[in-house]
């Protein structure tokens, strides 16, 4: 290949990766077109070198790909680098991901409850098996209204939040089990709907939805979204297509520990919903919408940036070469 006409070909290339390398900032397009150009240009270079290592196209492309090699390579300016890929690329792109997991799921939930809550309804039986009518009326009138009431808030919010973090991370973490997760949501929603079932009993439905929807609303999306995360482990090994099973169990697991920790940061917001927003007397309509705020919030934050990023082609999963799972092939 003759240097002088690589350069006519790929020169304008070479001059945008050069660009891009001495920005200190790039959006996830431009890292994604620096990876491109990089990749081409160290291609380009191990061709001039062999046939021309002591020619200026060889040591211009040589410069511009050290560049862009130390700009690759370099350490993050600062610990909140870190954080900044984490909430503007590793977390949303996991959301985007899982996106038609959490609807399944979701939907699978809200079926179970309203099915447990029916039946439970319409067969007094069922529902003596939790108590006399005494028993449940005192749940209904009382208990269920007062249990987010007779702790001081800051302290409910604190206990709220570690249970359902705890519940959220195993669900990720056990969901490479299957059973594990499928359990939990069933056993979960049919106490949902029996709970309902026994406030409408004695015309307390109202009251159910009014305590239940304003953190409710945040807090089922954040544990849908980890029931989701689990399956996929799950599915990552059971069917993991054209890839070795362990890789494919390997990548899904690192992206999707991602997933844990925003939880843990959405369900803190939830439990101070929980904490300070379910027994506060503010008209019903302001409580729900500031659960359904909270939720908007966290569709919108992934539909925007998830989608960029993985329009972008970015994940939260590490690069190959930290990997370490990858096999290099060789020409022979």
């Amino acid at each position: 290949m003759d240097p002088n006409l690589l350069a006519e070909l790929h020169g304008e290339k070479w001059r945008e990766l050069s660009d891009l390398a001495r920005r200190n900032r790039l959006d996830p397009a431009q890292s994604a077109r620096f990876l491109d150009l990089y990749r081409a240009a160290s291609k380009d270079l191990s061709q001039i070198m062999t046939v021309a290592p002591d020619s200026l196209e060889a040591a211009r492309l040589s410069t511009i790909v050290h560049r862009a090699r130390n700009h690759l390579s370099s350490v993050p300016a600062g610990g909140l680098s870190g954080l900044s890929r984490f909430f503007v690329v590793s977390l949303p792109v996991c959301l985007y991901r899982l996106r038609w997991d959490v609807l399944a799921v979701t939907v699978f939930f809200l079926a179970v409850s309203v099915l447990a809550g029916v039946w439970a309804g319409t067969h007094p039986e069922v529902l003596e098996t939790f108590g006399d009518r005494a028993y449940r009326q005192q749940f209904a009138e009382h208990d269920f209204v007062e249990y987010y009431k007779e702790n001081p808030n800051g302290f409910f919010a604190v206990g709220v939040w570690t249970n359902n973090a705890w519940i959220a991370v195993q669900f990720v973490l056990l969901g490479v089990t299957g059973v594990f997760v499928l359990q939990g949501l069933i056993v979960n929603a049919v106490n949902v709907g029996f709970s309902g079932a026994m406030m409408f009993e004695f015309d307390r439905g109202a009251d159910f939805f009014l305590y239940i929807l304003p953190h409710g609303i945040p807090e089922i999306s954040c544990i849908m979204l980890a029931a989701a995360a689990g399956l996929r482990l799950f599915f990552a090994w059971v069917v993991p297509g054209p890839q070795l099973r362990r890789t494919k169990l390997a990548t899904e697991a690192r992206s999707l520990l991602v997933v844990a920790g925003g939880l843990v940061i959405m369900l803190l917001v939830s439990g101070l919903i929980e904490g300070f927003v379910t027994p506060n007397p503010l008209p019903p309509v302001l409580k729900i919408g500031i659960g359904v705020a909270c939720t908007a919030a966290v569709v919108v934050y992934a539909a925007v940036l998830g989608r960029r990023a993985w329009s972008a082609r970015l994940s939260a999963d590490l690069d190959a070469h930290e990997a370490g799972y990858e096999i290099v092939a060789t020409d022979r």
